[in-house]
Formats: C-alpha cells, structure tokens, sequence
C-alpha cells in the first residue's frame, strides 16, 4: 500500500543547470566563435544539456509503502531502489548557499551501510522533507517529526567554539607543523650565548651569505616566498576547517546523536547510539599543546565525511577540550570507563631500545670499517644519540599504552607524542584475535586485535601472555556472563 509518493521539486532543473554551467558557458562561447553551420551543433549540444535536466526531473520518483522507501531515477539508463524501512535511522539534510536560495533541501538517506547514502533526493522543498520524515515516523516510531529549518528541541550536548576550530584546522595541516618546528628552533638556538658552537655556526652562515652577495639575495628572496605560501596554506587550512564546522553542535534524543554543522554549506546528520562501535578520543601533538581534543566514531552507518579513507570512521565531535570528551564518553556509550588503566609488559620499551641499538650499532660498525679516522667523531650521532632518541620513544609509548577491561567496556590507550584512547562496549566486539611470534613466546607476552562491526579493529599490543588468553576466552563468550580481566585473574 503506498502511503507517500511525489517527486522532485521543479527547481531542481536549475540546480541541474547551475551543475552543467561551466560547460554550457563553453557552448555558448564556441557558438559565438564559430561559422554559422557550426554553430547549429553547438546549439543543439546546448539543448540536449537542457532537455537532459528535464528528463531527469520527470523521471525521479519516490514512493513511500508500509515496507520501504522507493526510489526511480535516470535518463537513459533507469535505476530503481528500494530501502527497507527497518533499515533507514535516519534521513541527513544538507544545503549549499544555491540550495538555500532556491529555498530547497537535499535529504540523503542513511542506513546501517558504510557505502554512503543509500538514496539521495536532491531537491525537496523543506515541507517535502518534512511530510517524508513524518511519515516514516508514523510507520517505523524510529524518528521523531520535526521541520528542517526548525532548532533542535533537546538541549545541546556540546557546542564547538570558533577558537577551537580554527585551532583544530591550524594544527591539522602540516604547514603548522612545520611552522612550530622552525619557530622552536629559532628559540633555541637565540638562547645559546656567542662562545657556543650552534651561535658561531649561525653567525659563519650569515656571513657567507653576505659574501655570496647577488645569490644569498636569490637564496633570501626564495625562502621569503616560501614562508609566504607556508604561513598562507595554514591561515587557509584553518579558515577551510571552521568553514565546513562553524556552529557545531551535538544534540541528542531517544538514543539518535544529531549533528548541525556548516557556515555555507549546513548539513545536518544523525547517528544512533546502537550503531557506534568505538568511540576514540584523539589528542595529537600539536593538539596536546594547544589543549584540543577530537571526538570519532566507528559509526556502522553513514560518515560525515564521504571521502574519508577509512568507511565508517567518523568525526563525531570535531574538536573541544580533554574533560570535555572525556564527559561525553558515558553519556554517548552508557558506561561509566574505568580511570585507573593497566600497562602493558615492559617488553615493549626494552624491545624497542634492543631493535634500535642492533640497527644503529651496525650503521656504526659499516662506518668504523668505510672510515676509522672519523669513527670516534661520528660514533655518538650514528650510534649513541639515536639508539637513545629511540629508548625514550619506546619508554614514553610504553608509559602511555594501558588497557582496562571490567566485562562491558573494554579501554584501550597509546601514543608516544600524542594521545589516543578508544572505548569499545562489549557488545560491539565481534572477533578477537590473538598473535605471538618466538621472539614474544620467550618474552611471555601477545599481541591482541579486537575487531567490532564492520571491520574496524583495536589493537593491544605487548600482553602478558596469561592476559590476552583470558581476553581471548572473554571475546569468544560475548553472550555469556561478565567478565573482568586484570593482571592477577579473571572474576566470572
């Protein structure tokens, strides 16, 4: 029985128009280039881009039954879809600034899969979209009514502020990186008083490119420019950042998460709590520094980003403070985590320490027989400082690599510079593997991976051996009782 049926709006033959107006722009300027009989062809080209909108908008259909959603569409070759209802969580809005001139929505529907939006009807009018909306709630009772220009009725969860924001792009291009880096260095080597050899090194340099004249010119000019495109990229990156994200926020009401975000373009989305797999709290090291967190999703439904590399992986909150990310984690998994976590075997710092000495022991060893005579200089930074650069890597990511287990909630930390910690409810875990070569079969320990829905995975690296089975066992009785593991034992 078809409860709702209808189709485009007609304005969605100019945003048809409005897509194909590069290459109408081009007709119509060859047309006006060219001899009269070629310009017949150009006109007809022209037409045919036109007439194809038409079609296009004659030939989309949605319909609306008691059992799914669907939807007809092409010009030559004819597409049909059809989308259980029991499938759909969520219908997503978005509108670019022509969308909101023209006065029409773009509503995608999202189920379950990683693929993307299952459908997409581009352009409804804001009532359309409504009347569709209500009438899958009449049927489903899976989403509340409600009008698309209207403001959340829940009261926010968080709100992303413009500083973080703009923060949040700045440290995400590499550009900034590399600006800290040389302001970093600028401020050390200043500290260093005239005898020292990195102040004589820096004055020697000016003074030869004093000397060089016409080329330390060219040399200044290029590194001038340089920096420009450098420090241009970052202000852009960060300008591109609060653009896509500007008034953020997070709403939440009877388990579904929505989402309000964009300046030009809005796009408004939902994600339902059953389908986050885990939640990752991501701090990297230029966030660190400037206090910035960001909230993602290992959402089983659509992602914000549609050309993220990884399908399924989501921005869920795009940036906000430590303590606020940490608030949100049992509002979000309903759970409360654990604060005290457990660290891994000191097999990983002392193994990282033993790897390094052997591959830059033997860069030492290929020095000391090419060139003896500068062996004893060069020893130290071929051999000495960075088997020791990396026994501190190793000793800072075995500091931070922790896990906790208490039978619900498995947490799961690492990082050597940056932060990461990720929280997966034990429902959501569908595989457990475990991995341990000779070389940790001697040392006691395993490595274990544990993958959710969907693929995605967390891996835990460097257990007790004596651990991971009992992590193992609990992962493969995901049905049964609870079940706490610690270093000690495992309460049942």
């Amino acid at each position: 029985m078809v409860v709702l049926e209808g189709r485009l709006s007609p304005r969605s033959i100019l945003l048809r128009l409005a897509d194909q107006l590069p290459q109408i722009a081009l007709l119509g300027f060859l047309l006006y280039s060219q001899a009269s009989y070629e310009a017949g062809v150009y006109l007809l080209l022209a037409a045919g881009t036109v007439g194809v909108s038409v079609v296009e908008y004659f030939r989309f259909r949605y319909r609306l039954t008691h059992d799914a959603l669907e939807v007809r569409s092409g010009v030559f070759v004819v597409r049909n879809r059809r989308i259980a209802l029991d499938r759909i969580h969520d219908l997503a809005y978005a509108r670019t600034p022509l969308r909101r001139l023209l006065g029409v929505v773009t509503v995608s529907v999202e189920t379950a899969s990683t693929a993307g939006a299952e459908a997409k009807l581009d352009a409804l009018l804001p009532a359309q979209a409504a009347e569709l909306r209500a009438a899958i709630e009449r049927i489903t009772g899976g989403m509340r009514a409600r009008t698309v220009e209207g403001e959340p009725e829940s009261p926010p969860l968080h709100r992303s502020r413009p500083r973080d924001l703009l923060l949040l792009g700045a440290t995400d291009n590499r550009a900034g990186l590399v600006l800290v880096g040389l302001l970093v260095g600028f401020e050390f080597l200043t500290q260093f008083s005239a005898d020292d050899r990195a102040a004589r090194a820096t004055t020697l340099l000016i003074q030869y490119l004093e000397q060089e004249g016409a080329r330390a010119g060219w040399l200044l000019a290029i590194g001038l420019v340089s920096a420009v495109f450098l420090i241009a990229g970052w202000v852009l990156s960060a300008l591109l950042t609060y653009l896509k994200f500007a008034g953020f926020t997070l709403t939440e009401r009877d388990g579904v998460f929505r989402r309000r975000y964009g300046l030009l373009t809005t796009i408004e989305q939902a994600v339902p709590r059953r389908y986050i797999q885990i939640l990752r709290l991501e701090r990297s090291p230029l966030r660190r520094l400037v206090g910035l967190c960001v909230v993602r999703a290992d959402n089983a439904g659509a992602s914000l980003d549609p050309k993220a590399k990884q399908r399924g992986v989501d921005v869920f909150v795009p940036a906000t403070s430590r303590a606020a990310a940490e608030a949100l984690v049992p509002h979000v998994l309903q759970r409360t985590p654990e604060a005290a976590l457990m660290r891994v075997a000191g097999t990983l710092w002392r193994r990282w320490t033993f790897r390094a000495g052997v591959v830059f022991g033997a860069a030492a060893l290929a020095l000391y027989r090419s060139a003896p005579q500068t062996f004893s200089e060069a020893a130290p930074f071929v051999f000495a400082v960075p088997t020791a650069l990396t026994a501190v890597a190793g000793l800072l990511a075995w500091r931070k690599h922790a896990y906790h287990f208490d039978g619900t909630l498995l947490q799961v930390r690492w990082g050597v510079l940056g932060v990461y910690h990720a929280f997966v409810p034990r429902d959501r875990i569908q595989c457990v593997r475990l991995r341990a070569s000779p070389f940790d079969r001697l040392a006691g320990v395993a490595h274990v991976r544990v993958i959710v829905t969907g693929g995605t995975s967390v891996r835990i690296g460097y257990l007790p051996r004596a651990v991971a089975d009992r992590l193992l066992h609990a992962g493969a009785d995901l049905r049964g009782r609870p079940m706490l593991v610690t270093p000690e034992t495992v309460l049942t």
